[in-house]
């Protein structure tokens, strides 16, 4: 099949999982970094909120053997495991009080979405930008949110500066921050029995050579806007005793490493360039710049 006959397919085969009257649709959807996807969204009856499925990675698979309806079950599953509420009162979005609790904000870089950074209310941070969003629904790993526009902002009565302050204090107590060892995240993937050849990884991991910590909140959603919280910068670098270097690996995370360890700063921020090619979806690429965050000074330069 062609991707436009996998995607037709795959809309008329799920139908018949769903009682009558639930109506499924595949439109775009346009994402960080100027990238629109083809999202497959599902409404049954009484339901106004589905996850969006995106389906360029389901094809992909399509394409390298694997059966359509093992990719239809897939579906299915992730459909069941996100869904969620299936209605929310969108009407709370009306009124600014609120939503008040509820804006956070996020980093994205700025060159990439200029086109987006024209429709919505942003404060410049290095070459990124933070754009604010209301997080509607906050579960571990699970999480809804609306982008603010500045059509918002109008129907509100309220100006663009105000949304900083309220999200620089709500950030933090909603998506609270954690930094963890590199190490306590990729051992454990490798299970009782680590694959062959993986020995001198975890040798490396957990011995001092590669002191590299990775930054994010809890949700590990957007956790790259850590950087921003008050102090915390600080603070981790007060734990290691040292200046630090910032690898943005993503929207969701960057990796922080003792400047004493950090070597060639150009060498870093080529080392972020590659890893975003060949390992980070595109729409989840945050810069291909190493950061400096300079323990003295209390500020954070490009490398």
């Amino acid at each position: 099949m062609t991707y436009e006959s996998f995607k037709q397919h795959l809309a008329e085969g799920l139908q018949e999982f769903f009682p009558k009257g639930t109506h499924i649709s595949i439109r775009q959807f346009p994402h960080n970094n100027s990238m629109v996807l083809d999202g497959l969204t599902i409404l049954e009856p009484g339901s106004n909120l589905s996850p969006a499925i995106y389906l360029e990675h389901y094809f992909g698979q399509y394409q390298q053997g694997v059966p359509f309806e093992t990719l239809q079950g897939q579906i299915l599953q992730y459909y069941y495991a996100h869904c969620g509420p299936r209605h929310v009162d969108t009407s709370f979005f009306t009124c600014f009080e609120q939503i008040r609790p509820r804006i956070a904000y996020k980093l994205i870089h700025y060159e990439k979405n200029k086109e987006l950074l024209k429709e919505v209310p942003y404060v410049p941070y290095l070459d990124l930008a933070a754009v604010f969003y209301c997080l509607v629904q906050e579960e571990p790993y699970k999480s809804s949110s609306i982008l603010i526009h500045h059509k918002h902002l109008e129907y509100w009565g309220i100006p663009s500066a105000s949304l900083f302050p309220i999200a620089k204090r709500n950030t933090p107590v909603l998506l609270p921050f954690a930094c963890d060892p590199l190490a306590d995240l990729i051992l454990p993937s490798f299970g009782a029995c680590p694959p062959a050849g993986c020995q001198g990884m975890e040798q490396a991991l957990e011995s001092e050579i590669v002191p590299m910590y990775v930054l994010s909140n809890r949700q590990r959603l957007n956790g790259a806007s850590c950087i921003l919280y008050q102090d915390v910068l600080k603070e981790v670098s007060g734990r290691l005793n040292d200046s630090l270097y910032i690898l943005p690996s993503s929207v969701h995370e960057v990796i922080v490493l003792p400047a004493s360890a950090g070597g060639n700063p150009a060498e870093l921020s080529q080392l972020v360039q590659e890893i975003n090619l060949a390992e980070v979806a595109p729409e989840e690429v945050l810069s291909d710049h190493a950061y400096f965050y300079d323990r003295a000074l209390d500020h954070v330069s490009i490398c």
